[in-house]
């Protein structure tokens, strides 16, 4: 007899109760639920029942519904999904009158899903996408709580398997040792004078007592002969301290293996030497000036520009310590679009500004016929472009680096799928770092996938994902929501394990979260153009009287909107001007609350304030509503909107806005990290940042910003007015929130640790890749390459040719 699974969780009584719960659900109107739904309805069920508090909060009915992400009714069924942990699901079927439920496998809830969508029985005969049977090669995480510390655990691992098995590990590291040059230099060891462990393990050992009565701070050059001749070749490091420290690391680590040790050893040592990078963004318009706002063009712009000024820094102070001469090079890739409208993006190659070897290297996208592509292009068109756009990238790359690139980094889907490409080209270490995932951002976009096709084609992309997320060697996060979510929300990367998308394929498995590939390491901002307000000295009294004419007096063809009384504090935000970033919903958040128009000003820079000059359709649809909310709510003399704001000055920008006692205010329906909150904060100014996503773990809320529901303007409004009620009543709010959120940046997101931390983890995804992934990640590999042929590249062709 099949067990009844409903008397796992629910005592006689409650059953009784869920019968009436299902009841108020199939009264409605829709037929499919989402948590919040769920929850909702259950709130509904106790306040027409009157119940308990305590009821509400901890019976076991509750304790089992807040854990469904989602439920849908068909005939006298209900499939439900019920994520019991974090990263960890079970599916059920529920008769309507509840008194049966039985637990049913994923495929079963997935062809559930289908037959809901298309409104019809559906067979059997479906392409299921599985990927969790290639991970055999790899160690699995069983403690979700380890899951974004993906390094940690294969370094233990690694430790683990040399403490048990020393011989045939110590001999990898020695292979591993010997495999490294540079321009055909050896580096570390010499293989014709050393031949195997027991000999190098010798030398060590030997050289470790030469070195013991030299003077720590003699040159790497000095002792150069000496070593050379012990076949001990250049990158041990730059003084014989430093070489004296690195050789008796390895031996401690052959002797008495420990993750520190380990980690800290393959990270000093050019193994290997990290100097060329291709950082990989194709989207948008990638610039230095006059880029940021336009479509597709914000955040990653920043993130990029920064990251490489941040990793120059770093691989030439790691480089000199090896003792080795060698200028790092970085470059970005990105595409040339010939019809630049007055940015840099028709030069095919311009310098990174504050770097000496950084570079933005452009490629232009070419059509069926192979004509360059002059216009910019939505990231939700580019797909048909990208496999003829990383052939010639591979070979322009070739042609800058004088070979290949050391380390291939994906930026956002697009990135991550040419990031892929390359890396099989030219068979080198992939990082993928995806920004924000659009399925958790678009709602029901897998679901109802061929409704939206026109516009955003997600088969593409979601199959895109799949592909580099897979294929990458390892993927960094900002937080760890991006990754599992939280208690009770689902997580960027999380939502890729099982989904379907009727009528084209069922994912079984998309992405194995228990891979150890998942690491987090949150950016930082450029100190030198975001410091906190009071630093008078740093700031620049010119820029100062330009902005703070921009922002609150000039009259000008591009700015829309006076202020009647300039002397309220501020409230500002600046983004893109499209549906996910919701300006929209901060003004009519702003327009609806009399507490807000009477204490602040509503300050946004977005976009432009003239339509025509907009080619984007969402952003267009933006700046139509914006103008119909502050006609509607008469906003005027209250609001002032500016032009997006090139980077160089946003760090003022925000500093001016504190002067005044302003506030920042993210309210972006979603975001996966926020790098615009960190830039506020480190200025001191107090910032809200939404609830949903990474700004939960930036903020510390009441701390160090505060946090805000942006799904309705009536909740962004709310928490605008209890900060407006505080702000007016203790005069130590505005600057205890200013003065812990510079802490909190200072503290916990820096540059210089991202810098460290990628580096580090490029070699010892490197050394896991060379010694245990290679033969089990081929197979992953020739799976992924069938997707890429049948899934991705037929609908990219079909798509080309419907242009």
């Amino acid at each position: 007899m099949v067990r009844n699974a409903l008397s796992e969780f629910l005592s006689e009584n409650e059953r009784k109760d869920i019968k009436e719960y299902i009841q108020i659900l199939v009264a409605e109107d829709k037929q499919f639920f989402l948590r919040n739904d769920i929850i909702y309805y259950f709130r509904h069920y106790c306040d027409l029942h009157d119940k308990e508090q305590s009821y509400r909060e901890n019976s076991r009915l509750f304790r089992f519904l807040k854990k469904v992400q989602e439920l849908f009714i068909q005939g006298d069924l209900i499939t439900l999904l019920h994520r019991y942990d974090i990263a960890r699901y079970r599916y059920y079927r529920l008769r309507i009158d509840a008194e049966y439920m039985e637990e049913i496998d994923v495929r079963e809830f997935l062809d559930a899903k289908d037959r809901y969508v298309l409104d019809r029985s559906e067979n059997s005969r479906h392409l299921h996408l599985d990927f969790l049977p290639f991970y055999e090669f790899s160690p699995s995480i069983r403690d979700t709580r380890t899951i974004g510390h993906g390094i940690r655990f294969l370094n233990r691992y690694l430790c683990s398997n040399i403490f048990s098995n020393p011989d045939k590990w110590n001999r990898k590291l020695f292979e591993f040792i010997k495999l490294h040059r540079y321009n055909e230099r050896q580096l570390l060891v010499n293989s014709h004078q050393i031949g195997d462990f027991s000999s190098f393990f010798q030398t060590l050992e030997r050289s470790v007592k030469w070195l013991q009565r030299q003077d720590p701070e003699t040159s790497y050059s000095e002792v150069e002969t000496e070593l050379l001749k012990r076949g001990l070749e250049v990158g041990w490091g730059n003084t014989v301290g430093r070489i004296l420290e690195t050789m008796q690391m390895l031996i401690n680590l052959l002797n008495e293996p420990t993750d520190k040790e380990f980690e800290t050893f393959i990270s000093r040592v050019p193994m290997p030497l990290i100097s060329k990078i291709a950082i990989i963004s194709p989207h948008g318009w990638f610039g230095q000036t006059n880029v940021l706002g336009r479509p597709d063009t914000g955040g990653q712009v920043i993130y990029i520009l920064d990251q490489v000024r941040a990793l120059e820094r770093h691989l030439k102070e790691e480089i000199r310590l090896t003792g080795l001469e060698v200028d790092p090079k970085i470059i970005v890739l990105t595409r040339l679009i010939p019809d630049a409208e007055g940015t840099t993006c028709g030069e095919k190659k311009e310098k990174i500004f504050q770097t000496d070897n950084g570079w933005i290297l452009r490629i232009p996208f070419r059509d069926k016929d192979y004509n360059v592509v002059r216009q910019w292009i939505s990231r939700f068109k580019i797909w048909p472009y990208l496999e003829d756009f990383a052939e010639d990238a591979a070979t322009e790359l070739s042609s800058e680096f004088s070979g290949r690139p050391d380390l291939i980094i994906g930026n956002y889907s697009d990135g991550n799928m040419v990031a892929t490409m390359l890396s099989d080209r030219f068979d080198v270490i992939q990082c993928t770092i995806a920004h924000a995932l659009e399925k958790t951002k678009y709602l029901f976009s897998d679901m109802y996938w061929f409704d939206k096709e026109d516009d955003y084609h997600f088969s593409l992309q979601f199959t895109a994902d799949m592909l580099s997320m897979n294929k990458s060697d390892f993927i960094i996060t900002s937080t760890h929501q991006e990754i599992i979510g939280t208690e009770d929300t689902m997580g960027q990367y999380e939502s890729y394990q099982q989904f379907t998308m009727p009528g084209l394929f069922q994912v079984v498995s998309g992405i194995n979260l228990m891979a150890p590939k998942f690491n987090v390491i949150p950016p930082g901002v450029e100190k030198s153009l975001y410091f906190p307000y009071h630093e008078e000295d740093r700031r620049s009294e010119s820029q100062k009287k330009h902005w703070e004419e921009r922002l609150f007096h000039l009259k000008a063809d591009d700015i829309f909107g006076e202020l009647t009384d300039t002397k309220k504090p501020p409230i500002f935000t600046m983004a893109r001007f499209d549906k996910i970033k919701n300006i929209t919903g901060l003004i009519e958040a702003f327009g609806l609350s009399e507490t807000l128009q009477e204490t602040f000003n509503l300050i946004f820079a977005a976009g432009t304030i003239h339509l025509e000059d907009s080619q984007d359709p969402e952003e267009r649809e933006e700046i139509g509503k914006a103008y119909e909310l502050i006609d509607r709510f008469g906003l005027y003399g209250k609001i002032r909107w500016l032009p997006s704001i090139s980077k160089l000055e946003t760090g003022e920008v925000y500093r001016i806005i504190a002067d005044r006692q302003g506030v920042f205010v993210q309210p972006a329906l979603f975001e996966a990290f926020g790098l615009t909150i960190l830039e506020a904060m480190a200025s001191g100014l107090p910032t809200f940042g939404p609830k949903f996503g990474g700004p939960l773990e930036i903020i510390e809320y009441g701390i160090s910003g505060l946090l805000l529901n942006t799904s309705k303007p009536e909740f962004i409004a709310a928490s605008l007015e209890e900060y407006a009620h505080q702000f007016g009543q203790d005069p130590d709010y505005w600057k205890n929130l200013s003065e812990n959120g510079i802490r909190r940046v200072d503290e916990h997101f820096n540059w210089s640790m991202y810098s460290r931390r990628l580096i580090n983890l490029t070699k010892l995804y490197g050394f896991w890749r060379y010694s245990v992934s290679a033969k089990g990640k081929t197979t992953l590999d020739r799976y992924c390459d069938l997707m890429h042929h049948f899934l991705f590249r037929e609908r990219a062709e079909a798509m080309r040719e419907g242009l």
